[in-house]
């Protein structure tokens, strides 16, 4: 995720406190902890899914599957790695 440890346990305990995340520690390795998707997660990841879905629905109902299809060809191969590419550079 090339996420900084600090963060991703500033983003854990964000994720826990709202209870859509729960941790625990490993019980084969009391040094690691298991992170695992509450119930609430679950849901909220639901609703998140059905909102895009209804979103991409409205933004691009107006092409054919075929532009569909070619939109998210397009896209896919553009680079959002902004380490991938010298930007400005000719």
């Amino acid at each position: 995720m090339e996420l900084d440890p600090s963060q991703l346990v500033a983003i854990l305990n964000e994720l826990e406190t709202a209870g859509l995340a729960e941790r625990r520690r490993d019980p084969a390795d009391r040094r690691r902890r298991i992170v695992e998707i509450a119930s609430a997660g679950t849901e909220a990841l639901e609703r998140i899914d059905q909102a895009v879905s209804d979103a991409e629905r409205e933004l691009f109902g107006d092409l054919t599957e075929v532009e569909q299809a070619l939109l998210c060809g397009l896209l896919d191969r553009v680079v959002v790695d902004p380490a991938a590419h010298d930007c400005g550079a000719e």
